[in-house]
């Protein structure tokens, strides 16, 4: 008896030991790899992207280097010609450019319209929404915003969505907070206000 309760306390030291270093691990297997992160020059999404490169840096060592882009239309191309590995994109905006046909006026339904469609043609990848919704240059609202993987991204960077999905699941990004950060971003860096509100909400 007194042998199978050792046995069974060293197994459970080693589910232990392994629990512990499996995420340590992770992170050192990512570190001298880089994705490129596309943006818009734009306050919201500039802020997005911030926030969305220090959450990587941060959880898995991986460099992380932004560009920025013009217009949309810019950025589209640079993800098309996989110059970007990821970016944000707009349900709405998203419907009326591939000309997604869907009947349904319910966000969960246009959500999962757009992604089937990205996936089948583009091989990109929708993560779950944020929380916030993406605004044109008029104010108007160009829907639910989401971050877009290339499908190849994510075989060498498989743990990729389960990170960036903390982001609308543990903790949302609605349009309040996110329009509170660009607020603060005009007096500090951007990068000090996307950490500290990495900190804050305990994703770092």
């Amino acid at each position: 008896m007194q042998n199978i309760n050792k046995q069974i306390r060293v197994i459970l030291l080693l589910v232990v030991v392994i629990a512990v270093a499996l995420p340590s691990f992770s992170a050192q297997a990512c570190v001298g790899r880089k994705l490129v992160l596309g943006s818009v020059e734009a306050d919201r999404p500039a802020m997005v992207t911030r926030i969305l490169s220090i959450l990587i840096h941060d959880r898995t060592g991986t460099t992380v280097e932004v560009k920025f882009f013009p217009d949309q239309i810019k950025l589209l191309e640079a993800v098309k010609k996989g110059k970007v590995d990821l970016y944000v994109d707009y349900v709405e905006s998203a419907v009326d450019r591939l000309e997604v046909e869907v009947s349904s006026a319910e966000a969960a339904d246009r959500f999962k319209a757009v992604k089937r469609r990205f996936e089948e043609e583009l091989n990109l990848i929708w993560l779950k929404p944020m929380g916030y919704s993406g605004l044109d240059g008029n104010g108007r609202s160009l829907g639910p915003a989401s971050t877009v993987v290339h499908k190849e991204t994510l075989k060498k960077f498989p743990a990729l969505p389960r990170l960036l999905e903390k982001i609308g699941t543990r903790v949302v990004l609605d349009d309040g907070r996110l329009d509170s950060l660009v607020g603060k971003s005009r007096s500090e860096k951007r990068a000090k206000v996307a950490r500290n509100y990495l900190k804050e909400v305990k994703l770092i």
